[in-house]
């Protein structure tokens, strides 16, 4: 069994195609899929459902993919274990949720590259619960989410409570009166995240009780357009209390309470409940998200 052709499957899996492997790996198709072929050859069984797409594991396949993630942790803890001075080394994968790009990728991350040089931090954003998923499985060493308060981690994470986060209704200065219900907001036009936001799922759900449509006239992951658009009398938001009290645009703007609408969230840093030779990176990291967190003044 050759290490390459386990670091193919593992790549086809996580990015859900030969190309997308092939590029992970700088490969060309053809090398991908000669791996992918020479392991399932070896074990005497298919890996992956070449009729799905994106591509996924067979039974088979997912039975052994979490045991080919092991190998790869390994045999980089063994890196780590022989890089003579001690410090971690070795590739780190981190998911970070949308909502949380700002804090993560800017002073935090820049800081975690100058301590640990000898570390490749690999990013990628997405949404809190997917980011979970992929660290559950293996294919992420570690994320930084949202969720929200009431809610406990699932079994086979373990996780860090980095502080809170509020999201609020943002509508433009002059809206009527200051408190409103959820009745009052069939009218409204919303700029929102796009689908596969929890928040934008907890609104809609709020609004459905109400009997109440959720009307989204325009989606965008860029909280600072969404303000924008907010200001120019577009339409109302949902945004994280932060973000709104450092825009340029904040005195154009008001938070409008909604009686039976609220949404906060903790931050978390989750990774697997594997011992891994990067711990202490991801620690390193946590702790700076949280003093991030904390020096944040409150709305």
């Amino acid at each position: 069994m050759e290490f390459d052709d386990i670091r193919a499957f593992v790549a086809i899996i996580d990015t859900g195609s030969v190309s997308g492997a092939g590029r992970q790996l700088f490969l060309t198709q053809p090398a991908v899929t000669r791996r992918l072929q020479r392991l399932e050859h070896t074990l005497g069984t298919a890996l992956v459902d070449r009729e799905r797409r994106p591509l996924v594991a067979t039974p088979a396949g997912h039975d052994i993919l979490e045991k080919c993630r092991r190998i790869l942790r390994s045999a980089r803890d063994i890196k780590t274990a022989v890089n003579g001075n001690g410090s971690p080394a070795g590739e780190l994968r981190i998911g970070v949720a949308h909502a949380l790009t700002e804090i993560a990728l800017t002073k935090p991350l820049d800081r975690l590259r100058k301590r640990f040089p000898r570390v490749d931090v690999l990013l990628t954003t997405g949404w809190s619960r997917a980011l979970l998923e992929q660290v559950r499985l293996g294919s992420l060493d570690a994320a930084v989410i949202l969720l929200p308060e009431d809610e406990t981690l699932p079994g086979g994470v373990l996780g860090t409570e980095l502080g809170k986060e509020q999201l609020v209704v943002v509508a433009p200065k002059g809206t009527g009166r200051p408190k409103r219900t959820l009745a009052d907001l069939k009218r409204v036009n919303w700029i929102l995240n796009p689908e596969g936001c929890g928040a934008r799922a907890s609104l809609r759900r709020a609004l459905q009780r109400a009997n109440v449509e959720l009307r989204v006239v325009l989606e965008t992951y860029n909280y600072p357009l969404q303000l924008n658009l907010v200001a120019r009398k577009r339409g109302w938001s949902l945004v994280p209390a932060r973000i709104l009290h450092r825009s340029p645009l904040r005195r154009r703007l008001r938070t409008l309470p909604v009686e039976g609408l609220r949404f906060p969230l903790n931050v978390w840093t989750v990774t697997t409940d594997d011992q891994s030779s990067l711990s202490s990176v991801i620690e390193e990291l946590s702790r700076q998200l949280k003093d991030r967190l904390a020096s944040r003044r409150p709305l």
